[in-house]
């Protein structure tokens, strides 16, 4: 069944715009003769975005050797593909019309599913891991959209989800007329970004990708693996939660069965991504 995004995105009563800064450095990325000195132009035209790419820049996750101060530095040392990460991470935390204590948990669960998608692609060959990174990234942005849109009704959900012990998705459907993941790879889709994204972040949690109708869907499948897995280990953990999940299966999940990981592979994928969340937390979150 095919999603007609463009009806989806109507309902939405707010719509965010896509970040100036990060449409403007997507922009200049397209140029393979763009010089470092447009791109730091572009990037500090927002002083927050600047702030928080440069804090990232310097964390133990992306193991620079010395400690970078510029931005000019920072864009030739980690190169085209990680500072496309690296902005549209310092971006989406931005796109919020207040930051309280709900969404400061959006933004860990974003950021936490993000590192481990790197992590676990980078572990299992499972996913470009820069691909993965922004997979895990904007895998829940259709909960930051609704958010965004409708701050009373998303906050009237997550109250009932506490308070019924549900999760947050069975009881969207009272609410909004749409499930966050459908939400997502609508705005993500308007935003122009590629199928790949569009179509992880939609099937993040049935992994209902088409082999028939996605071109590469094998590939498509295990990057949407790779970020189902992830958001189960962030659960696990605690990332983005109002506490551990410490019952959570995560064998039984279906990226680990998608990627046929056994027990041993997913309790060491769980203890990496623990230990480096942990390491560059304050990096990333705050």
């Amino acid at each position: 069944m095919t999603t007609d995004f463009k009806t989806v995105v109507s309902t939405i009563r707010d719509l965010p715009p896509m970040p100036a800064v990060a449409v403007k450095v997507l922009e200049l990325l397209n140029d393979p003769n763009v010089k470092y000195e447009k791109l730091g132009d572009a990037i500090s035209s927002d002083p927050a975005v600047s702030a928080r790419m440069l804090k990232v820049a310097n964390s133990a996750f992306y193991s620079m050797k010395r400690q970078i101060k510029t931005l000019d530095h920072a864009i030739a040392i980690v190169g085209e593909r990680t500072l496309r990460s690296l902005v549209l991470a310092a971006s989406l935390e931005g796109m919020n019309k207040s930051y309280g204590l709900l969404e400061k948990m959006l933004w860990e669960d974003s950021m936490g599913c993000a590192i481990g998608c790197r992590i676990l692609a980078r572990k299992f060959a499972s996913a470009d891991p820069e691909e993965a990174f922004l997979a895990g990234l904007f895998r829940h942005l259709g909960k930051i959209v609704m958010n965004y849109s409708d701050p009373d009704a998303y906050r009237s959900l997550v109250e009932m989800a506490y308070s019924d012990g549900a999760s947050t998705s069975e009881l969207e459907g009272r609410f909004f007329p749409y499930a966050h993941a459908v939400v997502g790879a609508a705005v993500l889709d308007k935003w122009h970004f590629a199928r790949s994204l569009v179509m992880s972040t939609m099937h993040h949690e049935d992994l209902l990708i088409s082999l028939e109708e996605e071109e590469n869907a094998e590939a498509l499948l295990r990057l949407t693996a790779t970020v189902n897995l992830a958001g189960h280990v962030c659960r696990k953990l605690g990332i983005g939660q109002r506490e551990p999940d410490e019952e959570l299966d995560l064998l039984k999940c279906p990226g680990a069965k998608t990627l046929e990981l056994d027990e041993a592979d997913v309790q060491n994928a769980l203890i990496e991504v623990e230990e480096v969340f942990n390491e560059n937390r304050d990096f990333f979150i705050g």
